[in-house]
């Protein structure tokens, strides 16, 4: 772990950046730190016409340090109450924060449709009077962080990201395909949650519709093995059959057979929503954090986006469990490398010219 000069400035990043850590880790005192400072105004809006939380500073004027937070699966959405607190607590420290519901996201749910409105809610906080300097930090955690980094590649946003902050993100939605598919035990929400991605993926029929509500309707909180309405893959037509024969399949020897046999368009969609392949164009800092052993995204993931760009700085740690994180005395030491990773990443937001000095 790269060591904080002890500067004015390294005092401030970390005294900024501890309600944020034990707000994320639920420890005790994050409530008391939490109310010190300004109390911070939020709203509930429509930005870029997608339901949105913006939580403003309180105790200073605008111009603000923004940030563009994209939760994860959760039924919650960005009213989960973790999400919620991160924003109160990230806006105390002086930035404005802006917390989407992207289609679909909450029930687990990745399409181009989710892309495009993360990246046209981040364009209009970036475009925002209030947005320091016009540009946004993004920061995401599982599908959100994934999206985190699909947005800060695109050609509208790459010069206006501050830094891409990500929990638990995949890079290759591919190989999720085939670890949901064919891996052991996969968890039922993983799943859940690849079968409404494909379904959203297909040209929108009547019959492709009712597939997709039918989905929705899908519990993976049962305990036992998720099963999909084979039903209503096969009244969609041939290339929804396609879907419902990989995702029914089990043998990993089958699973290239089977992904290829999928339309031309879902292959299109697949790659546009894997960040492996649009690394290389992110311009911003990008801090990645994630567990050595994840049931979701394992840690091959996150290694191979390091390794596409010099961008990305990876740190991993014990006290998440995938996008949760927990708390264990056996994982204390490694509390200095979750700070540090919380501390750079409020830098690169650009909360102050000391702090940002202060990890570089």
């Amino acid at each position: 772990m790269q060591r904080l000069p002890k500067t004015a400035g390294a005092v401030r990043a970390q005294a900024q950046a501890l309600p944020i850590l034990l707000t994320t880790l639920s420890l005790p005192g994050a409530g008391v730190l939490a109310r010190l400072g300004g109390r911070p105004t939020a709203c509930d809006t429509a930005v870029a016409g997608i339901s949105t939380t913006v939580i403003r500073p309180d105790g200073r004027p605008p111009p603000w340090p923004t940030l563009v937070f994209m939760n994860g699966a959760t039924p919650d959405g960005r009213n989960h109450p973790t999400v919620q607190r991160l924003g109160a607590a990230l806006a105390r420290a002086g930035v404005s924060v802006f917390i989407p519901d992207l289609h679909g996201v909450a029930a687990g749910e990745l399409s181009p449709k989710t892309l495009a409105e993360a990246v046209a809610v981040a364009e209009a906080a970036a475009a925002s009077p209030a947005a320091a300097g016009e540009r946004v930090g993004l920061a995401g955690v599982s599908v959100g962080g994934t999206l985190a980094l699909l947005a800060a590649a695109d050609d509208r946003l790459r010069k206006r990201i501050s830094v891409v902050a990500c929990v638990a993100p995949f890079g290759d939605l591919a190989d999720v395909m085939r670890l949901a598919t064919t891996g052991p035990a996969p968890p039922n929400y993983l799943r859940t949650g690849l079968a409404r991605s494909l379904a959203a993926m297909l040209a929108v029929t009547s019959e492709t519709e009712e597939l997709y509500n039918q989905l929705r309707a899908v519990d993976p909180d049962t305990g036992q093995p998720v099963r999909f309405p084979e039903r209503a893959f096969r009244a969609a037509g041939p290339d929804a059959s396609k879907v419902y024969d990989l995702l029914a399949n089990t043998d990993a020897a089958r699973f290239d057979e089977l992904y290829e046999a999928l339309p031309i368009d879902i292959h299109r969609a697949i790659a546009s929503l894997s960040p492996i392949h649009a690394a290389h164009r992110i311009r911003a800092r990008v801090e990645i954090a994630t567990a050595p052993r994840d049931a979701y995204f394992p840690l091959s993931q996150a290694r191979a986006l390091a390794a596409a760009s010099p961008q990305v700085r990876l740190t991993v740690t014990s006290l998440l469990a995938h996008a949760t994180p927990r708390l264990s005395t056996r994982y204390v030491a490694e509390l200095r490398r979750l700070d540090a990773f919380f501390v750079r990443a409020l830098a690169g937001v650009r909360l102050s010219g000391d702090l940002r000095a202060a990890v570089e």
